[in-house]
This record gives C-alpha cells, structure tokens and sequence, in this order.
C-alpha cells in the first residue's frame, strides 16, 4: 500500500536520488542547502509517495500569493522514479495538492514544466491540468 508522508530533516537527504532525476543539475550538498532555504524562507514542504521505507515518487510545494493568482498552492518539483511511472502515484501527488490547496483556502494550483518535456506536458493535460502561460528566464 503506498502512502504520502511528508518528508522533514534527515529524511530529505535520503530522498535526494529520486529529486536528482528531475533536478540533474543538482548534486547532494546544493539540494540539501536549498530546500533548507526555501522551508526557512517559504515554507516549502516536499512529500513522498512512500511504499514501505521506499519513496517512489516526490513532489515540492508552496503556497504563494500574488495578483495573477491570489492565493495558490505552487508546484515547484514532481518526479516519480522512472520505474514506476505510468502507474498512478504522480495523480496521488497531484491529489494531495489538491487537497492541501483546498485545505488552505486557495484558489487554484499552478506549476511550471519545460516545454520540452511532452511527457510531463501530456501527463498535466490528461489529469485535466490546462497550459495557461508561457514563462521566460533570464540567467544572471
């Protein structure tokens, strides 16, 4: 049976294989201090479909305020390892979302994804997710 657990202090260096699929650019020691950052700063909190002491899928998020959006519940990061994908526990993550988003009194739910990643873009749309922007970055 797999669960959702939320992921706190020790536990988040042990889940950093699986974010590493995702985030490639990231090696342990980076990924340790960001996410130590961004609960410290923005409450980020990152979950785990969990399967015994085995995470077979994560996901990061924040609730965010702005005037596009009022206040949302912000994807920052969902991988499932590659094994198990297709399998339903990326709709476990976005379900829980939805269910703290609602628990949270926000307006909706908004992520990005590359626009590369047809994999990731097909997944949204057919969990009835729909592309409503187009965002640009500028490296500094």
């Amino acid at each position: 049976m797999y669960r959702i657990e939320e992921i706190r202090g020790s536990l988040i260096e042990a889940v950093f294989p699986l974010m590493k699929e995702l985030r490639t650019h990231l090696d342990q020691e980076t990924f340790l201090r960001l996410v130590k950052e961004a609960q410290i700063r923005d409450d980020y909190r990152l979950v785990a479909v969990m399967r015994g002491d085995f995470c077979y899928g994560l996901m990061g998020y924040r609730i965010l305020y702005d005037l596009a959006h009022g206040r949302h519940l912000y994807i920052d990061d969902l991988v499932v390892t590659k094994d198990m994908r297709s399998q339903g526990l990326g709709q476990m993550l976005l379900q829980h979302a939805r269910e703290v988003a609602q628990k949270e009194s926000c307006s909706g739910l908004r992520l990005c994804t590359g626009i590369e990643n047809e994999g990731a873009r097909r997944f949204y749309e057919e969990n009835g997710w729909e592309a409503r922007s187009l965002a640009f970055k500028l490296k500094l």
